[in-house]
Parts: structure tokens; C-alpha cells; sequence
């Protein structure tokens, strides 16, 4: 086959016709690598408030924990709020115990299905009472999902024989 001149140079074959041309690959290339560096600070962005998320529900919960906890050495710091017989009594109605923020309440039960002493521990000058304690705290936020932690915990109270208790053990 021959080739055909024009002004009189030789024409020559196009090979690599799309390779050959190499105008605009440049931008073509700056935006893929804008759109990747668009993509990973849109990640971080997302990742950064959802770490946020988690920490503040983090802080809530924790907040209710120390609430609740609270309220469980408010009532166990006086002896007087561990009365046998006594059920669902809310120590706070005593003026002499702390009064506690809005986000706690509390209770105290007296037990009369546990008696005599705990496993591996005996005293005969002794008599034993059980109570139950309960404590829900909340964090304090005003929020509609707020953190509630409860802390249910089993008191043993040692009583000398002369202040015992009447217990009926049927």
C-alpha cells in the first residue's frame, strides 16, 4: 500500500490514536484526586461527630452512675434508715438524711425472707438483719433519652442481741 503525500511529506500511520493524545489527562487526574480528598474529609467528618455522640452518652451515663451511687451512701451512712419490719421506705423523707438532687430516688426494704447469718459466718451474741437497697439515678440533662443507672445492693446489718429484732421464721 502506498502512502499518499500531501505538500510533499510522506504521511504516516496513526498508531495509538487514544494514547496519543495526551491533552487534559492533567485535569482529569486533579479532579479524581479531588474527589478522593472530598471522600476521606467527608469520613473524618462523620467519624469525629459520631466519636462526639459517643463520648457526651458516655459522660450521661457515667453522671447517672455517681447520682445512683450516691444515693446508696446517702442511706447507708445513718444506721437509724435500717429499721427491720420496715418496707419501701424512702429515706429521704427524713429530714436528717441528705436531701439528694431531683435525679435521684431511693429505697430501702427490710428482708424478711434472708435470716441467721451469712454462709462461713457465725456469731451467737449477734442477730442479722437483711435489707435491700435500691437507687436509680439519672444524668442531668433535660434530654428525652437521659441515662438511668439503678443499683440494687443486699445490706447485712449486725444487731447486738438486746436491740434484736422479732423476726417470724415460719
Amino acid at each position: 500500500m502506498k502512502h499518499f503525500k500531501e505538500k510533499g511529506l510522506p504521511m504516516k500511520k496513526k498508531r495509538g490514536h487514544f494514547f496519543g493524545n495526551e491533552s487534559g489527562v492533567v485535569l482529569v487526574i486533579a479532579l479524581i484526586m479531588m474527589v478522593v480528598l472530598t471522600l476521606i474529609g467527608l469520613a473524618s467528618t462523620f467519624t469525629s461527630t459520631f466519636e462526639i455522640m459517643l463520648s457526651g452518652e458516655k459522660r450521661r451515663s457515667t453522671d447517672a452512675f455517681y447520682a445512683a451511687d450516691s444515693g446508696v451512701n446517702t442511706i447507708i451512712l445513718r444506721h437509724v434508715n435500717f429499721v427491720p419490719n420496715r418496707m419501701n421506705y424512702d429515706p429521704f423523707t427524713d429530714p436528717l438524711n441528705t436531701k439528694p438532687p431531683n435525679i435521684i430516688r431511693a429505697k430501702i426494704d427490710f428482708d424478711p425472707n434472708k435470716f441467721g447469718p451469712p454462709p462461713a459466718f457465725s456469731a451467737t451474741s449477734l442477730d442479722y438483719a437483711y435489707f435491700w437497697i435500691e437507687s436509680v439515678g439519672n444524668d442531668s440533662t433535660n434530654m428525652p433519652n437521659r441515662s438511668t443507672c439503678t443499683i440494687d445492693l443486699n445490706v447485712l446489718r449486725l444487731l447486738p442481741k438486746d436491740e434484736s429484732i422479732t423476726i417470724d421464721q415460719d
